[in-house]
């Protein structure tokens, strides 16, 4: 049962690998034919070209992202952990603040253990007498 599933999925992904292949290729054959079609026959400006190119790119950038993830794209400086590096980052600062929480908590407990002793123990002040000091005694 399970290996069905996991079969169908790899499946899925392997018919998005190949659609946008087909994708890659489509875009290629058609931006290289109005390129050929507008520079050497009609001999007219450069920009419908460009301007097809780079909105119908941008849509092939998503369906690549969208297909692959990040995980090719290492040599451009993604990391393919980088998820995994901030989730890990992310659990290690919320046990360090859950840590500093305890503490906190610990100290406050001790704080008002020592405020409970002091307060039974009560301390006596004395009271100051002022006496002059005689110089011309000795």
């Amino acid at each position: 049962m399970e290996n069905e599933h996991l079969y169908k999925k790899a499946q899925q992904k392997v018919a998005a690998k190949k659609g946008f292949f087909y994708h890659f290729l489509a875009y290629a054959l058609i931006i290289g034919m109005l390129y050929f079609i507008i520079c050497y026959t009609a001999q007219g400006p450069l920009l419908p070209v460009v301007v097809v190119g780079l909105s119908w790119g941008i849509g092939l950038g998503i369906h690549y992202l969208k297909t692959f993830g990040t995980e090719q794209l290492d040599f451009l400086g993604f990391d393919s952990d980088w998820e995994e590096q901030e989730l890990q980052k992310e659990v290690e600062k919320l046990e360090r603040i859950r840590h500093l929480k305890e503490r906190l908590g610990n100290e406050k407990r001790l704080l008002e253990e020592m405020d409970s002793e002091s307060n039974t123990e009560s301390l006596e002040l004395k009271k100051i007498v002022k006496k002059p000091l005689d110089k011309d005694k000795n």
